[in-house]
């Protein structure tokens, strides 16, 4: 009987899913997959109901923090509510952690503002500290306090322990001793929004006025730094500008540090991260409840200067942040360099049903970029970050050489010199070695839109070398020519290529006696315009009777039958890879073989002494070309970066 009746009560909880709409599951048995902007169930069927929230990772768990919303309004009627994960996917509801109080003197009185809960955890105390933006009752958004909270245990329950503004009586580090000192006040100005107002600002207008009483804290998140040194960073000053103030040992209070931020930029919603020891911030313009277009500010140190950068949405709806607002950026345990941006898309008529916009982190010329994705998984992360592992081991096959770019500044001159100048093609950019430079495991090849003299001009030359003045662009080619070369092996190289129109990355091999083509080429990876359309090329070449006359070997595929399978193709990491012997060159994408020549077909023309060339020792080259093939650069999307993770080569064993 109990399993009959176990049995009718799934099936009328399936049904009572499907008529609210809400997708039915098994925790156990749930895709693993995060779909931005949908519905997004806990473990008892319900969406999650922790907005504006921040993520603490702790002993291998993942603790969700944030406002439990109402269906008709934004105040706490409830108060901070928790969720744990093992896997970021699935979520358990863990209840409220921090409830509102029913005591009708508390500050986080039921029918208080509660905002932007985040969590963080003292190694040295052994306690859980959670900051909160709390507007008292009834005060509408004057108070414009901080709310700080404690417990023994994650999930909680957290006892509330004070409120206040931010370091009274505290001057900022970065506020001169004029500026503190001035003696305009925010009642010398009939009208905001004036030129004069807002130098006023900038010179700390209302840092002066709240100096006694402390900071207004609004917007805010938390940020501990590798050291362990804790910060907590927030919209002030009216939502003008943006503040760090430092935490004491014991993250309960401030040490009295602090900084102003972008002053009258009317940022707020910041959320924090740091990669490569770079600090990163994306924050919002303060329209409301509305969305609007993200921030971005980079920093070398905590403390500044902080530089503000445009919009780091791209795409369709980026100029609202795919309407949505950021609340935190979360770094994946167990994967380096692995962020993703929370962000929420308020729905204020019916606050309840707020969606999560969470997307991956992307970088592109070292600056973070948000795209859209409908869905994703983690697993994005293995494809656009550098893999960092040691070189796999191959059955059969003996790594004989590789190069990891793991040494940071130019590559190994040990193995790679550089191509200089004007080179082939009638391409446009000028080669130097400045644009090829190893960083956090990664060999960058930049391609620059900047203006070289050319040292051999010769008005009125017919070479096309010579005829140039200028080059428009530069960037970079390397090659391994008289220091690594090899006869047949299996050659892996990992990387990811800019796409832009004028791009022509490469990753080729060329014999070493002979002229071209008789020398024999190998194109592991060519990215150009083929009809006018982008299409990734895998090719051969050799030679023929004629001088300078090549036969090949191509495959031309084109670049939509990658982008159709996977739109963000172009964001990851890939490997091109050839298995060279004495029968046949085979080339391949990601392990799918696209081209193979078979070496009984490939004799050289009489200009090449009917040889083949492909039974001869070959080098290595990299190099990013601009124009030419590539067609005409579009300058919007300089610099280009061609990153390549690595180059390895493995003979056969003996």
């Amino acid at each position: 009987m109990k399993n009959i009746h176990r049995s009718i009560y799934s099936l009328l909880l399936t049904g009572l899913l499907m008529l609210s709409g809400l997708p039915c599951f098994s925790q156990q048995n749930r895709e693993q997959i995060i779909r931005p902007g949908q519905l997004w169930p806990d473990d008892k069927g319900v969406h999650i109901n922790a907005h504006g929230g921040g993520i603490l990772y702790h002993n291998g768990k993942y603790y969700w923090f944030g406002e439990h919303k109402g269906g008709k309004s934004n105040s706490a009627f409830v108060g901070v509510t928790c969720y744990s994960s093992d896997d970021l996917y699935n979520w358990k509801n863990e209840g409220v952690a921090l409830p509102v109080s029913e005591d009708r003197s508390s500050p986080i009185v039921k029918g208080c503002i509660i905002e932007r809960p985040k969590v963080i955890y003292n190694e040295n105390t052994k306690k859980f500290v959670m900051y909160f933006h709390l507007e008292l009752k009834g005060k509408g958004y004057a108070a414009a306090n901080v709310g700080i909270a404690v417990s023994d245990n994650a999930v909680g329950p957290y006892r509330f322990i004070k409120n206040s503004r931010v370091n009274a009586g505290k001057w900022p580090v970065n506020m001169t001793t004029e500026q503190q000192t001035s003696t305009i006040k925010s009642t010398d100005f009939k009208d905001w929004w004036t030129p004069e107002w807002h130098k006023a600002v900038d010179d700390g207008l209302f840092t002066r006025r709240d100096f006694a009483v402390g900071q207004m804290s609004r917007d805010m998140t938390l940020y501990v730094d590798d050291d362990g040194k804790a910060y907590h960073i927030y919209a002030s000053e009216e939502n003008l500008t943006l503040q760090i103030a430092e935490l004491t040992d014991d993250y309960l209070g401030y040490t009295g540090k602090y900084i102003r931020i972008e002053p009258g930029g009317h940022n707020e919603a910041p959320a924090v991260f740091k990669k490569y020891g770079r600090y990163f911030m994306i924050t919002s313009g303060c329209t409301g409840w509305a969305p609007n277009a993200a921030r971005l500010l980079t920093a070398g140190n905590i403390w500044g200067p902080w530089t503000l950068h445009p919009n780091p949405c791209v795409g369709k709806d980026a100029e609202l942040t795919f309407h949505s607002q950021s609340t935190y950026v979360l770094p994946v345990a167990g994967k380096k360099d692995a962020f993703i941006f929370m962000g929420d898309r308020w729905t204020p008529k019916d606050p309840i049903d707020g969606r999560y916009i969470w997307l991956p982190i992307l970088f592109e010329n070292g600056m973070p970029v948000l795209k859209w994705m409908d869905g994703w998984n983690l697993d994005i992360f293995d494809h656009i970050n550098a893999d960092n592992a040691i070189p796999k081991d191959i059955q059969g096959w003996d790594l004989v050489w590789n190069d990891e770019f793991d040494k940071d500044g130019k590559p190994d001159s040990n193995v790679w010199s550089y191509e200089n100048g004007f080179v082939r093609n009638q391409e446009l950019q000028w080669y130097q070695p400045d644009n090829a430079v190893c960083k956090n495991g990664v060999l960058n090849i930049q391609g620059r839109r900047e203006q070289v003299k050319n040292p051999a001009y010769e008005p009125g030359s017919s070479d096309w070398r010579r005829n140039r003045e200028y080059a428009g662009y530069t960037s970079s080619s390397i090659k391994t020519v008289e220091k690594k070369e090899f006869r047949y092996g299996r050659f892996e190289i990992r990387a990811k290529i800019p796409t832009a129109t004028g791009s022509w990355p490469a990753i080729w091999t060329l014999g070493t006696s002979m002229e071209w083509p008789s020398n024999g080429e190998i194109d592991l990876m060519e990215y150009y315009l083929v009809g006018g359309k982008p299409h990734i090329l895998a090719n051969t070449a050799w030679g023929t009777d004629k001088r300078y006359d090549a036969k090949w070997d191509s495959e031309i595929i084109p670049f939509t039958n990658f982008t159709d399978k996977d739109p963000f193709w172009a964001d990851k990491f890939h490997v091109w890879r050839m298995d060279w012997d004495a029968d046949a060159i085979r080339l391949y994408i990601d392990d799918v073989m696209v081209n193979e020549t078979l070496l009984k077909d490939t004799q050289n023309g009489s200009i090449g002494k009917n040889m083949n060339p492909f039974r001869q020792p070959h080098y290595i080259l990299l190099n990013l070309a601009i124009g030419g093939n590539g067609g005409t650069p579009d300058d919007n999307a300089f610099p280009l970066t061609y990153e390549i993770d690595y180059v390895r080569v493995y003979q056969k064993a003996e």
